[in-house]
């Protein structure tokens, strides 16, 4: 016989469930508990153990924990205990897979009651008669139900606080290589959108959108950073160059004339993200070696493969 469905978002675990008449954790000592815990680590269970004094639960390598004494009362004054003490195993689909019940108390051989359980398993060996089985199928359902009623919030407990209302717009004041741009921006927009779509400096390129291929690089107070995973809004009040404030007017900025001198593109389109980052890795000084340098710009990629002459402008850049 099958026992009702699982409550939504109750785990599909194996449960061992114990009736078990008087019981309180101060009956086990530290060895027993661990020879608990073994059991069900063989049985890949969880034990929930309901008693005339209260309800408790824990796993293999759980702490042990009380739940709600009423529940246990539910379960016991409403006849579906099943008659003596017994111990059921039930699987993740609400199934009885094997039951063991004893005359007397269980209180004091919980784990010998377990061991039983997982040797009787091995050989399909049933204990129960026909009623006393749908007595037990009814049994397990109620106890399954523990987990999930000791889970649920209490009715008293103070309601959630409501979630604040996100203002749809946001008036900033952003540092754009060296001229401030009073700007009123919708608060998930991007450094790299506002760049383009709203100042039209579409020279920072918009590649994976994903903080991967370095091609929308810019330097906030001189550190590099991906303008595609930068909130415009956290922007305010960091000096924020682009490749559009590198030059000094018609002059070059030393590290472009070093990509024009070596013809360190092919495309173009990650060119404006390769300059911005090597400008900022130059001004970090971490790189002292041409590995060195290989690495400090490896969030940087070029799809057509023009790392060799990449390289040569950066050194030619920075002496």
């Amino acid at each position: 016989m099958k026992a009702p469905t699982l409550a939504r978002g109750q785990a599909r675990t194996t449960k061992v469930v114990a009736f078990v008449r008087r019981w309180t954790p101060e009956l086990e000592d530290a060895e027993t508990i661990r020879a608990i815990r073994s059991h069900l680590r063989g049985l890949g269970a969880e034990l929930i153990i309901l008693s005339d004094t209260g309800v408790w639960s824990f796993g293999p390598d759980d702490e042990l924990e009380r739940s709600d004494r009423a529940i246990a009362e539910a379960v016991l004054l409403h006849g579906l205990r099943v008659r003596g003490d017994a111990v059921i195993v039930v699987d993740g689909e609400g199934v009885v897979k094997h039951a063991h019940k004893e005359s007397d108390s269980l209180a004091t051989s919980l784990s010998g009651a377990l061991a039983a359980c997982a040797q009787k398993l091995l050989t399909k060996g049933i204990t129960f008669n026909r009623r006393e089985w749908v007595q037990t199928c009814l049994a397990s359902s109620a106890a399954l139900a523990v987990l999930a009623g000791c889970s649920r919030k209490p009715k008293d407990a103070p309601p959630a606080p409501a979630a604040q209302d996100v203002p749809r717009e946001l008036d900033v004041a952003l540092d754009i290589n060296g001229k401030v741009h009073k700007l009123r921006i919708d608060p998930r927009a991007s450094l790299l959108d506002t760049l383009r779509e709203t100042l039209g400096l579409t020279g920072t390129k918009k590649g994976c959108d994903a903080g991967q291929c370095g091609a929308c690089t810019v330097l906030a107070d001189g550190v590099r950073i991906n303008a595609c995973l930068t909130l415009a809004a956290t922007a305010e009040g960091k000096r924020i160059v682009t490749i559009e404030g590198l030059a000094n007017g018609t002059q070059l900025h030393p590290m472009q004339q070093a990509f024009v001198t070596h013809d360190a593109l092919q495309c173009g389109y990650c060119t404006p993200g390769q300059i911005m980052s090597a400008v900022g890795c130059l001004a970090e000084k971490r790189a002292t070696t041409d590995d060195e340098l290989r690495e400090q710009m490896s969030g940087n990629i070029c799809r057509c493969g023009a790392y060799p002459n990449i390289l040569a402008a950066i050194k030619t850049a920075r002496g």
